[in-house]
């Protein structure tokens, strides 16, 4: 694979030729603990959460945990303001009637989102849009070897953050997944803090050249010292064009335009994938680290529970 193939993989996605840097805020611990007590209190407005009764917070250094009843736990990170709740709710508890469609899912996800008011955590100056639906399916297996039907556990909504129309890519900017009964299972909220203060507006470089800077940089891991990699090796690969969000657990002081690469190679039986990013501008804003170099690890039980991605 070269540059302009892979810079093909943009598909019909937008490069402008530029865009603003967004100067992220960086609230005080206290901040956070009271945007999560806010939330919480939300949470159980509408019967997503426990009441608080007797629950524990602790604050540690790069997070605050806050234990609530019934198993329900809440986590929010110093780093980037962002907060994970778990309802406790047992694996396999509460699965879907299986007549449940795939419209169906989403209006009730959507209406959750709605009630819970997921898309205010983007601000005046971001929106969240519902991007894929996530199923999580299970079923048993006897000694024999014989299955039983596929039933549906987890229903989840994942939403991305956009800003002036350019997405926020890495982890999902929202995810929330509902049991079949209706409750709420999990609410994850990946969303850094911002008033939409401009820090520059920057020139886009071509995506021909961030490609290539992508594949210098994925040879040099492998020890190559060319900008190709060789096509048999290559099992899929897309470029992306947006502002890059480091993850939850890194500080950061900036949105700034990136273009990432999603690479996964094969050779002789051994899948290996990539994540790189670098600089969608010729000015770099942000140090951009090497995001994951992991080998892809199959777990036995993936055969009996699995999640599955409808596309839509």
């Amino acid at each position: 694979m070269d540059a302009i193939t892979l810079a093909h993989t943009l598909g019909g996605a937008h490069v402008p030729e530029a865009a603003d840097v967004i100067l992220l805020q960086q609230p005080r611990r206290e901040q956070l603990q009271a945007r999560a007590r806010r939330f919480i209190a939300l949470l159980q407005e509408h019967g997503d959460c426990p009441m608080d009764n007797g629950s524990s917070w602790r604050a540690r250094e790069d997070q605050t945990l806050i234990h609530l009843a019934n198993g329900a736990r809440a986590i929010v990170y110093h780093a980037s303001g962002a907060l994970r709740y778990v309802s406790g709710l047992a694996p396999m508890a509460s699965p879907f009637d299986r007549a449940t469609g795939l419209d169906e899912l989403i209006q009730r996800i959507e209406t959750r989102a709605l009630k819970l008011k997921l898309r205010d955590w983007a601000g005046p100056h971001g929106d969240l849009r519902f991007e894929r639906l996530f199923r999580r399916l299970a079923a048993g297996a006897h000694q024999s070897g014989k299955l039983s039907e596929v039933s549906l556990l987890r229903a989840i909504g994942a939403w991305r953050q956009f800003i002036g129309g350019i997405p926020v890519l890495g982890a999902a900017s929202g995810a929330l997944a509902l049991a079949g009964s209706g409750q709420l299972d999990a609410l994850h909220v990946n969303i850094r803090p911002s008033n939409g203060e401009v820090l520059d507006r920057a020139p886009i470089i071509d995506p021909e050249l961030g490609a290539r800077q992508l594949l210098l940089r994925l040879a040099s891991l492998l020890g190559q010292g060319h900008d190709t990699v060789p096509r048999h090796a290559i099992e899929s690969a897309i470029l992306q064009f947006g502002y890059l969000d480091l993850g939850k657990r890194k500080p950061q002081r900036v949105l700034a335009p990136a273009y990432v690469a999603r690479i996964v190679l094969r050779h002789r039986g051994v899948r290996q994938g990539y994540v790189l990013a670098v600089a969608a501008t010729e000015k770099p804003y942000l140090e951009l680290p090497l995001f994951g170099s992991e080998a892809v690890v199959t777990r036995g039980r993936t055969d009996f529970a699995r999640c599955e991605s409808t596309g839509r």
